[in-house]
């Protein structure tokens, strides 16, 4: 078969282990990752990462180690040795921000006697076909091959120029002025060779030893280096923005539609929804898909959720509440009359009455950090973050009170 090693069969690729780079602060993320790693804030009712893994499986790739940093307890206590995703994993710790190279190869002693090993950004989500990528990679006889997409502002990104047949020749990360319109998609595959280059780096003028310097490394070196050019859709999951968008993606493509829960009279619903157990939709909601509902929430009377909804589990919407394009995670309760769109709540906040927000594609309506509290009529100008245990109220309210 054309791409594949002499004498093997077509299923060479399950013997390869993937490392997943899961150790960075999200600092682009807050408030939300002041309480949680980024790689686990939620995508369609599951974390980022868990879609990685989903990812990774469905490409032939059983074997995987995550790179893991501070508040580490929350990736291992959710996937622990991997077995009910249907995989392996092992943990490395990156103890020191000190880069990706730095990051791949604290997980070096875990890839012992690999030949090659494909290498995954944990806050990077993907819809192209691994397999075509390692085909790609071994055909050409690369000793690394880097999945790259055109966009329209590279100077966000990595960049890299190519010659023809995709070889790569310099890649520069987040250029002023870019060589090119194709940018690093946050997927590698190395063979051996990488290691060589990795130990021969110098830290960058940040202090960090760089991934791109180390493939920059081998490209000097000689080593054939290639991109490989996906149309296919990915997400670089860095901002609140990114997170909606990526939400509204997965939601757009539910292979599985159900209501385990109870849903009472005069309900509407309609397009792909998943109701999860004990969850309880009362007399009069409305529910349009694509919207993920967790286990045990409680959706009012005159509640309008959807479409691009996804609500975690534990959540209760009391009367008259309109999401759209929204994420709520879990143990959030929000009171009548509340208007949300295109906006992120995270866990255990408690919403008030007739309270507004509203974005667009380009701008979020408001991200409110864990266990905050919002008084009633608190009206959001788009684009307001809150950090966690925040507590806003109007000033009459505080007058009252305090009379």
């Amino acid at each position: 078969m054309d791409g594949f090693p002499a004498g093997s069969s077509s299923l060479w690729w399950f013997d390869l282990k993937a490392v997943i780079l899961a150790a960075g602060k999200g600092t682009r993320m807050r408030p939300l990752t002041f309480t949680r790693p980024k790689h686990m804030l939620p995508v369609a009712g599951k974390p980022i990462l868990e879609h990685i893994v989903n990812f990774l499986r469905a490409g032939g790739i059983n074997e995987l180690v995550m790179v893991i940093g501070s508040e580490s307890e929350y990736i291992t206590e959710y996937f622990g040795d991997g077995a009910r995703f249907d995989v392996s994993i092992e943990y490395a710790e990156q103890r020191k921000p000190l880069g990706l190279a730095h990051a791949v190869s604290v997980a070096r002693d875990l890839l012992e006697g690999e030949e090659r090993f494909i290498t995954v950004l944990g806050d990077v989500l993907f819809k192209l076909n691994l397999k075509d990528v390692l085909s790609f990679h071994l055909k050409r006889e690369a000793k690394a091959t880097i999945a790259i997409s055109e966009a329209a502002d590279p100077t966000l990104f990595g960049v890299v120029k190519v010659a023809d047949g995709f070889r790569i020749e310099r890649l520069v990360e987040k250029p002023k002025v870019p060589p090119s319109n194709l940018i690093i998609a946050g997927l590698y595959v190395f063979e051996n060779e990488f290691w060589e280059c990795v130990n021969d780096l110098k830290p960058s003028w940040r202090g960090e030893y760089e991934i791109t310097d180390a493939v920059q490394l081998m490209v000097d070196r000689g080593y054939p280096v290639y991109g490989y050019l996906t149309k296919k859709w990915w997400k670089d999951t860095g901002r609140p923005t990114d997170l909606l968008e990526a939400s509204q993606k997965f939601l757009s493509e539910l292979s599985e539609f159900y209501v385990l829960g109870e849903v009472q009279r005069e309900v509407e619903i309609r397009g792909p929804v998943q109701i999860g157990r004990d969850t309880v939709i009362y007399e009069g909601a409305k529910i349009f898909g694509p919207t993920v509902i967790g286990e045990r929430c409680e959706i009012g009377p005159g509640c309008i959720i959807g479409p691009n909804v996804e609500i975690g589990s534990d959540v209760k919407l009391i009367e008259n509440v309109e999401l759209r394009n929204a994420i709520v995670m879990s143990h959030t309760l929000i009171s009548n009359n509340v208007r949300i769109t295109d906006s992120i709540i995270g866990e255990g906040c408690r919403i008030g009455s007739s309270v507004r927000a509203s974005g667009d594609s380009k701008v979020f309506g408001v991200v409110i950090g864990d266990n905050s509290v919002i008084g009633p009529g608190i009206s959001f100008s788009s684009g307001s973050m809150l950090g966690p245990n925040s507590s806003i109220k109007l000033k009459w309210e505080e007058i009252n009170n305090e009379g």
